[in-house]
């Protein structure tokens, strides 16, 4: 026992050396830093147009457009195509694995054969085996007629992997889903570490892992009587997302906190945390998969269940507390 006031550090230090790697990458391969952090405030502000933008002349339009970080970008995400359509290239070449950067094989070709989109895959490879992989990039994917998506990226020499889903409409481009890596170089994995998503009513959520769960919405909060928070929650269908499940998530969530702040009044002795309560139901509800791209098709039918997973959490545990309350 006289040794275990080492077991911390020595254990910290053990998960910092998982990540704790040198990875030279040539820039050529290595992504644009702007998406190394994101505020997604700031990035949807700057680059979305005025209402006038499309009767303004061409200079003014430019005048608007140098607004936008995102049409300032340094790296050149559609010349990466020309390096890697051909085969897998090695970005990173360590003692115990690669890194290795290769495409899909759907690939939208102008007629002059430029590739200007296309799935880009960053892979960890030992023995000519994938390890893991992950989706890093496209540079132009055609959502209809009005519409367009790109995913773009930024790798850190610290093994840090950066993602951005962006869509582009009449109104301007708007960030929808940051993904931020780690690479453990021990069990030769990405380790998705935290993610921001943009639902475009307001509404951001921000996922930490592996037990934090917040919602980030400039809109007032709003009282969701008796019969509200019945229709919305007979409503629920895993493969929708429903705009009424924050407030009854917040409902459920608010009088989770009144039950623990009374039972705490009444028990001197020991104090139930919220804080560390919220910690274990997020981390039981975030074990689900997460979206692998930033699609809504694919992000809604995700937020919708660890929505609903936490919803049924708190129901649970306030109906527990009630029975220690005095009636």
């Amino acid at each position: 026992m006289k040794y275990s006031h080492y077991l911390v550090p020595l254990c910290l230090l053990f998960s910092s050396y998982c990540y704790s790697q040198h990875y030279q990458i040539e820039d050529k391969y290595r992504g644009d830093p702007l998406f190394r952090k994101i505020d997604m405030n700031k990035l949807e502000k700057d680059c979305t147009y005025p209402p006038n933008y499309w009767q303004l002349d061409n200079s003014k339009q430019q005048e608007v457009d140098k607004l936008c970080p995102l049409n300032n970008l340094k790296f050149d995400f559609q010349g990466l195509y020309k390096f890697i359509y051909k085969d897998p290239v090695i970005i990173y070449n360590g003692q115990d694995f690669q890194l290795t950067l290769s495409m899909s094989e759907n690939n939208d070709i102008e007629s002059d054969g430029t590739i200007y989109g296309g799935d880009i895959f960053l892979s960890i490879v030992k023995d000519n085996i994938v390890k893991d992989k992950i989706y890093l990039a496209n540079n132009y994917i055609n959502l209809s007629d009005f519409a367009a998506a790109y995913q773009h990226y930024f790798i850190t020499s610290e093994g840090e992997i950066n993602t951005l889903y962006l869509i582009e409409v009449e109104e301007g481009v708007s960030p929808m889903f940051w993904k931020h890596y780690k690479i453990d170089n021990q069990k030769m994995k990405f380790v998705l570490q935290d993610m921001l998503v943009n639902v475009k009513n307001g509404v951001r959520y921000q996922i930490i892992y592996p037990n934090q769960f917040n919602v980030i919405s400039n809109k007032p909060v709003t009282k969701i009587d008796s019969q509200e928070l019945k229709l919305c929650e007979d409503e629920y269908d895993k493969k929708e997302y429903h705009s009424c499940y924050i407030d009854v998530y917040k409902h459920y969530n608010n009088r989770l906190k009144q039950k623990i702040n009374l039972l705490n009044k009444k028990n001197n002795t020991i104090k139930k945390s919220y804080l560390k309560l919220q910690q274990k139901m997020a981390s039981s509800c975030l074990e689900l998969p997460p979206p692998i791209s930033g699609n809504r098709r694919k992000t809604d039918p995700y937020l919708s269940k660890v929505m609903f997973c936490l919803i049924q959490n708190y129901k649970q545990e306030i109906t527990n507390i009630e029975k220690q309350l005095p009636h």
